[in-house]
C-alpha cells in the first residue's frame, strides 16, 4: 500500500502544468534582482555596509570581505543575471550565478540580515532547481516545482503567523505601538497612530491574515478576494515600515497561487493543448522533494531546540520567518582578562562598528560572542590570551531593562559550553532578582 501511495504521489508530482504563469513569475522575479543590485549600488550601500567598516559578522568563520573589484563584480553579476532571467534568455543558468553572488554577499555580514534576502535566495534556488519544457508549441513546469514554490511562499505567512500568537503581540500591541507612535507627527492619521487600540487592532489583523491568506489563496473561490488582500496588506505595510522590498516580493510570490495558466487565459488566448506525458519521477527524486518540503517546513521550529524564549535569546530566530516581532534596544562594554597574569582592559565596541553594527550586535547574544571572538583575536596577534566578558544589557518590546549576558561567561568558549553555564539570562530573571533584594528587609543597625 505504501508503495502504491508512493507511486501516486511520484505520478502527481510528475505532471506537467502550462508555465506561463510561472514564467511570469520568473521573469519578473529576474527584474526585481536586477533592480535591487543596481538600487544597492547607487546608494552607495556597497561601500557602507562592506568596505567601509573594519569589522564584519560573517555567517562563516574565517570568511571575509573581498577587494572593491570584486564586490561590485557580483553585484554586476547579480545586475546582469537578473536581466537575462527577466528576459527569458538562460534563465536556470543565470538564475544559477545569481544565487551564487548573491549568496555570497549575504554570507559576509550577518548584521544585515533581512527575512527577505533569505526568501530570495530560497526562490532564487528553486528557480535554478525547476525546468520549463516546451511541447506542442507551450511550456510547460513540473508540478513539484510549483509545489515546492507555493509552499514556501505559504510558510513564510504561516510561520509568520503563528509566531504572532504571544502576549506581546496579542495584547500589548507591541511593538506596533512603539513604532505607530512615532509617527504621531504625520499630518491627519499621526494622533490615530499612537493609539494603543490601533496596535492591537492591527496586531490581531496581521495574525489573522498571516494565517489565513495561504489558505483563501489555494481556494478558486476566495482567491480573487485573498489576492487583493495581498495586495493592500503589503502597499501598507511597505508605507508604514521600512522593510525593503520585501511586500513586492510577497505580491510577486503570490501570483504563484493563480491559475497556472492564468496570462494566458485572461488574455484570451489559451489553446488546447495536451502536456507532455508525465515524467516519472523516481525514487530519489520523489525523497528529494519530500526532503527539501521537509526542511522549508521544519527550519522555522528549530527555535525550539535552544529554549522557549526566542525573542528574547534570538537563538534560532533568523531563518524561521518571524517578520515585526521585537524592538530591542540595549547596550554593553567588554572586558578583556588575560588568562595568565589577570590584566584587564575594558573595550567599549562603538569605537570599532559601524552605528548600525553596533545597534544590531549590542542586544543579539550571538554576535555579542562573535564581537568577543573578535577582540580575543586582536589581543592574541599582540601576544595576550584573554577571555572576553560581556556586560550586556536589553529591552524587547517596551519592558525594562535587564542583564542580557551572564558577565562571568567567558564568551571566546565554543558554543555548546558557553549553552552549557545558561550563558543567556533568561527574560525576566534579573528583574526578579532585583525586585527581591528591594524588598528583602534591611538589615538590623
Amino acid at each position: 500500500m505504501a508503495t502504491e501511495d508512493g507511486r501516486t504521489w511520484a505520478r502527481a508530482l510528475g505532471a506537467w502544468q502550462p508555465a506561463a504563469g510561472y514564467r511570469v513569475f520568473r521573469r519578473l522575479l529576474g527584474a526585481l534582482w536586477a533592480a535591487a543590485a543596481v538600487r544597492f549600488v547607487a546608494n552607495g550601500w556597497v561601500a557602507e555596509q562592506y568596505l567601509d567598516p573594519d569589522v564584519h559578522f560573517p555567517w562563516i568563520d574565517g570568511l571575509t570581505v573581498p577587494s572593491p573589484t570584486v564586490m561590485y563584480a557580483l553585484f554586476a553579476v547579480q545586475a546582469v543575471a537578473g536581466l537575462l532571467v527577466a528576459a527569458d534568455r538562460w534563465p536556470r543558468r543565470a538564475a544559477a550565478a545569481w544565487w551564487v553572488a548573491f549568496v555570497w554577499v549575504e554570507l559576509l555580514d550577518r548584521t544585515w540580515y533581512l527575512n527577505h534576502y533569505v526568501l530570495l535566495s530560497v526562490l532564487g534556488a528553486l528557480v535554478v532547481a525547476v525546468p520549463v519544457r516546451a511541447h506542442g508549441g507551450a511550456r510547460w513546469v513540473p508540478a513539484w516545482g510549483l509545489a515546492l514554490l507555493k509552499a514556501q511562499v505559504a510558510l513564510v505567512y504561516l510561520w509568520a503567523g503563528l509566531a504572532k500568537l504571544n502576549a506581546d503581540w496579542l495584547v500589548r500591541g507591541e511593538p506596533l505601538h512603539t513604532w505607530l507612535a512615532s509617527r504621531m507627527d504625520w499630518p491627519v492619521v499621526g494622533p490615530w497612530l499612537a493609539r494603543p487600540e490601533l496596535a492591537v487592532g492591527m496586531s490581531w489583523g496581521g495574525m489573522l491574515y498571516d494565517l489565513a491568506v495561504p489558505f483563501l489563496l489555494l481556494l478558486p473561490r476566495t482567491r480573487p478576494v485573498a489576492y487583493g488582500l495581498v495586495v493592500g496588506f503589503h502597499v501598507v505595510t511597505g508605507l508604514l515600515f521600512p522593510i525593503g522590498v520585501f511586500p513586492w516580493v510577497m505580491v510577486l510570490a503570490s501570483t504563484l497561487f493563480l491559475p497556472a495558466d492564468w496570462p494566458v487565459r485572461h488574455r484570451g488566448t489559451a489553446r488546447a493543448v495536451d502536456p507532455p506525458p508525465p515524467h516519472r519521477l523516481s525514487g530519489a527524486g520523489l525523497a528529494g522533494v519530500v526532503l527539501v518540503g521537509v526542511l522549508m517546513a521544519g527550519m522555522p521550529v528549530r527555535h525550539v531546540l535552544y529554549g522557549p524564549d526566542v525573542n528574547w535569546t534570538e537563538q534560532g530566530f533568523r531563518l524561521s520567518w518571524r517578520v515585526l516581532l521585537i524592538e530591542k534596544t540595549g547596550f554593553v562594554t567588554f572586558t578583556a582578562e588575560e588568562r595568565t597574569t589577570g590584566r584587564r582592559w575594558t573595550v567599549e565596541p562603538r569605537d570599532d562598528l559601524t552605528p548600525v553594527q553596533h545597534q544590531q550586535m549590542r542586544t543579539q547574544p550571538d554576535l555579542i560572542a562573535q564581537y568577543a571572538r573578535h577582540i580575543a583575536r586582536g589581543f592574541a596577534a599582540r601576544g595576550h590570551d584573554v577571555a572576553v566578558y560581556a556586560d550586556a544589557w536589553a529591552a524587547l518590546n517596551g519592558r525594562p531593562t535587564q542583564r542580557l549576558i551572564r558577565p562571568d561567561v567567558d564568551l571566546t568558549q565554543p558554543w555548546w559550553d558557553r549553552h552549557q553555564q545558561g550563558w543567556i539570562v533568561p527574560r525576566g530573571q534579573q528583574l526578579l532578582r532585583d525586585a527581591a533584594r528591594a524588598e528583602s528587609p534591611s538589615p538590623a543597625r
